[in-house]
């Protein structure tokens, strides 16, 4: 799924796919979020995960980081 910095990129139907089944998964889990402090509990941490992955220079990881984050927030904003 990682493309290229500069080069080609995976569809935008590719990025909200993976970011579905992650929702998908994480919801199986653990249900809703308890409470928006929970949410932001969780968001916070995928975001030290996507800096520490950034900060690596790992770009695969830097996209599986966005993909985590991006999940946690669509999850939190359905679950308002």
């Amino acid at each position: 799924m990682a493309g290229d910095l500069f080069g080609e990129r995976e569809s935008d139907l590719g990025i909200i796919s993976a970011i579905e089944k992650r929702i998908a998964a994480a919801h199986a889990r653990y249900g809703d979020f308890a409470s928006t402090h929970e949410a932001l509990g969780v968001a916070l941490e995928e975001w030290d995960e996507l800096r520490d992955a950034i900060s690596a220079n790992k770009l695969a990881s830097v996209e599986w980081e966005c993909l985590d984050l991006a999940a946690v927030l669509i999850r939190l904003a359905r679950n308002l």
